[in-house]
């Protein structure tokens, strides 16, 4: 058995020297789709089931109770926060607000560059059971500040970047938003966050963010509830910005939450007495629960889930299309060897020890492609880490025991039913027949169904990636395409930081009018305004009444609210459909005024009302007067109906603050240098954050939309390039075996043409037939995808026509050669083969 065994793999070896091609294409088709899958399967994972990285990462919840009134989010206030901490006997609470950018310099007047930072609580760290490689983590006293200034703990890679990875560290200090903070730590190299997909440059306590400039997301209760924007966030109750971590041992986690509810009486009846919405009731009986920690902090399951998962199909179904090549090239070098397995079954030869043979010689180059597999697999992951990272975001796809079992389960299931099934059913016929038939065809039709088979297979799955590539190119020029409601095409936007380095009101007051003067006397440039919130991504809302309208009549409870200046609507190329916009004369001493968009009017006043002259407000003391109405924008979503707004003259709001938005003559982005001296002539330590044109930054919103574009068209290209080449090499090889039969056709009387038209024919069939059967898999899937899908009208129809068309043209295309060859067949010299 042994010495046989022997035998076996060194004549597989020999026969896989003779035929490096044949090998090659088995090594290239296992490498590239059993690792592409591998890697976006480990990516899906990360995505749909994220774990944080620290010990028994199964005990760590979100606190989730009564969400805000506004957002609708689960944060809430430091005070809170203190009192569920003093709740938590058994278990540990510890709090993180959300990550911020900021500017680092390591002295005063040095150059600063962007970093990122979390304020979370001292017990962080002991809550999660990270200990720092360096240094040591936060302890209570790191609530105050020392000499030193604020403690922070670095993250590895910020440390590596900025910091050189020097064990030195510790102590060091620099400068936050003005600020000086020391290192005390160096967290470990896998510690990511407690956010899946973002990771701060480093951590400082929740009680350094008032003297850091910290300006994260948060809601409140409003003015009315005694919040102040300027004060500390830290004894402010109404002011909610803070997420609540939990560590609960298994089985103590009815008696934490209601420890945690009966902490959480007066923080509920705050929530409760300043509501007016339909949620109060709902939220008087709330009481908490406990979510994963990861799962419910991560930002991509509802992004990104969907769009992976349609990825992992499509890699898979591809996958599928390239081994249906394989078993096509099995078949096809398998019969072409049926003489020598007929001649090696007349010797003795089983039917086994032949299976055997074939297996050892599709194991060999299996075992290759697999070993190649790992090697694509990492390739793909860092190509992922770098796309994600080129929009900061973090991806940290882990590889262990359930990928390796993905990838050895999928080398299994290739090489079983695509290389030895094809194989087992061909030796099954060993014997005197091969004998007779392996120099020649059999005349008349040939039993070719398997094969016909696979190519109609191909052709319909390669219909399937084609339609939805042709679906998704036409989404995203739909979305690329949607009238805003504004001028996307010349518009220029910049940002600001002035909060993180310390810009007073005062200064800001003097900077904003020299900065639109000179802006403004550059060529070609027409309009210039500011934006406290500009589009696209920026939402701030904000609870509005209307005077003589009563809570529970209206239609709308809260609105987007946008603080403007003069001549914004004309800057942003927003059409005015009633009244009039801001003017310079709208400033604090002059009638509060407002303009609100058409579905602002129409949600509050009802469909076709006239709003101006009306009075609304956003709190107890203030009543605005609307002036003017504006037609809707898409602020944020270009897929979702444009959100009711209301736009404040930021004159009678306080000092300007904002972006600036800067109207064009041409193409603004050739306007990104000039404004960018002109603003540094001005203030060379201006805190420009971004210059961008709108057009781009709405473009940046597509980036879900673009990468399924793309992808699927790749997908489909090689999928119609598989099915090409199936077509070619099946009709190749049955123009070879039936020569003879061409030779006795025209012998009896058919000309060169009936002979084109009998292979031509032939394709047709199996391309009709795998373009129906394409049709019915691509209304499925188109179905099943709506939801991803914008402006593409009858979709399913759309979707496959220019799909069946193009894989018509391919298919008789490949078979054209084939075809051709077989009409040059000169009668006397195939007969004379024979």
């Amino acid at each position: 058995m042994t010495g046989t065994l022997k035998q076996d793999w060194i004549y597989a070896l020999r026969q896989l020297r003779r035929s490096p091609g044949y090998a090659l294409a088995i090594i290239a088709t296992l490498a590239l789709g059993v690792g592409a899958n591998t890697a976006v399967f480990g990516l899906l994972r990360e995505v749909v089931f994220p774990a944080l990285p620290v010990p028994q990462a199964h005990q760590v919840y979100t606190l989730r109770g009564i969400p805000t009134p506004n957002d609708r989010a689960f944060l809430y206030s430091e005070p809170a926060f203190e009192r569920l901490s003093a709740a938590s006997a058994g278990s540990a609470l510890a709090a993180h607000a959300a990550i911020n950018e900021g500017n680092i310099a390591d002295r005063a007047g040095e150059a600063t560059e962007r970093a990122t930072f979390q304020p979370v609580s001292t017990n962080f760290f002991s809550v999660l059971a990270s200990q720092p490689v360096l240094g040591r983590d936060f302890v209570t006293a790191d609530g105050t500040i020392s000499a030193a200034g604020w403690p922070v703990v670095l993250s590895d890679s910020f440390w590596r970047r900025h910091f050189g990875a020097e064990k030195s560290v510790i102590g060091r200090t620099f400068l936050l938003n003005g600020a000086q903070i020391f290192v005390t730590g160096v967290a470990p190299r896998d510690f990511t966050g407690v956010v899946p997909g973002e990771q701060p440059d480093f951590w400082l306590p929740l009680e350094a963010e008032h003297d850091v400039h910290y300006a994260g997301s948060f809601d409140s209760l409003g003015p009315h509830a005694g919040v102040h924007l300027n004060a500390p966030y830290a004894q402010q109750d109404a002011f909610f910005w803070l997420t609540l971590l939990a560590r609960v041992p298994h089985g103590q986690e009815a008696q934490s939450l209601a420890r945690w509810d009966a902490a959480f009486v007066s923080d509920r009846a705050l929530y409760v007495k300043f509501e007016t919405g339909p949620e109060k009731d709902a939220d008087q009986t709330a009481r908490f629960h406990l979510a994963p920690a990861a799962e419910s902090e991560s930002p991509f399951a509802e992004s990104y889930a969907k769009p992976l998962g349609l990825l992992m199909g499509m890699v898979a179904l591809l996958l599928w299309i390239a081994c249906l090549n394989l078993a096509s090239l099995q078949r096809a070098r398998t019969m072409q060897r049926m003489q020598e397995f007929a001649v090696r079954s007349a010797l003795g030869a089983s039917r086994s020890r032949l299976l055997r043979q074939l297996a050892i010689e599709g194991v060999l180059p299996t075992l290759l492609g697999g070993m190649l597999s790992v090697a694509v697999d990492q390739a793909l992951r860092t190509a992922m880490r770098h796309w994600a990272a080129s929009r900061q975001l973090v991806l940290t796809p882990r590889f262990d025991i359930s990928i390796f079992l993905f990838s050895l389960a999928l080398l299994i299931a290739v090489m079983a039913l695509f290389q030895l099934l094809p194989a087992q059913r061909l030796t099954a016929a060993s014997g005197a027949q091969p004998l007779l038939s392996a120099r020649r065809g059999v005349i008349g039709v040939e039993r070719a169904g398997a094969a016909n088979l696979i190519l109609t297979a191909q052709i319909a799955f390669s219909i399937v990636l084609l339609s939805l590539a042709t679906l998704f190119a036409r989404t995203l020029t739909s979305l690329s395409r949607v009238d805003a409601g504004l001028d996307r095409g010349h518009i220029l936007t910049v940002r600001f930081d002035f909060r993180s380095v310390g810009y007073d009101q005062e200064r800001r007051a003097v900077l904003y009018p020299q900065m639109m003067q000179r802006i403004s006397a550059l060529p070609r440039i027409r309009s210039t305004s500011i934006d406290m919130c500009p589009p696209p991504g920026c939402l701030w809302n904000t609870p509005v009444h209307a005077a003589g309208i009563p809570d529970q009549e209206r239609g709308l409870n809260e609105a987007h609210q946008d603080n403007v200046g003069p001549d914004y609507f004309t800057t942003m190329g927003m059409s005015m459909l009633r009244g009039r916009g801001f003017h310079e004369e709208d400033r604090m001493n002059t009638m509060p005024v407002a303009v609100v968009n058409r579905s602002f009017a129409e949600r509050l006043f009802g469909p076709g009302a006239d709003p101006t002259g009306k009075q609304i407000g956003i709190d107890n003391s203030t009543q605005f007067t609307i002036v003017g109405e504006v037609a809707d924008a898409h602020l944020d979503d270009l897929r979702a109906p444009a959100p009711p707004t209301l736009y404040l003259a930021i004159r009678q709001q306080g000092t300007a603050a904002g972006s600036l938005q800067i109207r064009t003559a041409g193409n603004p982005s050739l306007m990104a240098g000039p404004v960018l001296a002109a603003l540094h002539e001005i203030d060379p330590q201006l805190p420009i954050r971004e210059i961008l044109p709108l057009g781009e930054a709405y473009a940046q919103t597509l980036t879900t939309e673009r990468l399924l574009a793309e992808l699927t068209t790749v997908f489909s290209a090689l999928a119609l390039a598989l099915a090409t080449v199936g077509v070619y090499g099946v009709l190749s090889f049955r123009v070879a075996r039936r020569t003879g039969e061409f030779g006795v056709r025209m012998a009896l009387g058919a000309d060169r043409s009936d002979i084109a038209r009998l292979v031509l024919g032939q394709a047709t069939r199996i391309a009709i037939a795998g373009i129906l059967a394409g049709a019915a898999l691509s209304i499925l899937a188109v179905r099943g995808l709506r939801e991803l899908t914008y402006g593409v009208g009858s979709a399913e129809f759309a979707a496959w026509l220019p799909a069946a068309i193009v894989m018509v043209a391919a298919s008789l295309g490949a078979a054209w050669l084939p075809a051709r060859r077989a009409a040059r067949v000169e009668p006397l010299e195939a007969l004379r083969a024979e």
